[in-house]
């Protein structure tokens, strides 16, 4: 923002919010950033942030696990793989 002299506010949602409250909760953002991260928890709200901004037409961008999610969601909804996932999540994942 500071390049453009905008301000740009940020905020802060927990992926567990998102599956807990659902997508209604990103309704009012410009652009989406997930970061990297580890674990499962809170994956399937990051796969559903990514949903929501790829079906939105919302400027995303996924760092390291933000990508791996975004990869994930278009699997399963735009590729047809419907249990696509990562075997860092599910170890014992097949194809």
């Amino acid at each position: 923002g500071l390049k453009n002299r905008v301000t740009v506010n940020i905020k802060l949602i927990d992926s567990q919010d998102v599956e807990t409250r659902g997508v209604e909760i990103l309704k009012d953002l410009d652009a989406i950033l997930i970061p990297g991260g580890f674990g499962y928890r809170g994956v399937e709200g990051k796969i559903a942030t990514a949903r929501y901004a790829r079906e939105n037409n919302i400027p995303y961008l996924g760092i390291c696990l933000g990508m791996q999610v975004a990869l994930i969601e278009f699997a399963r909804n735009v590729a047809g793989m419907d249990n696509a996932n990562s075997t860092e999540f599910v170890p014992d994942l097949s194809t």
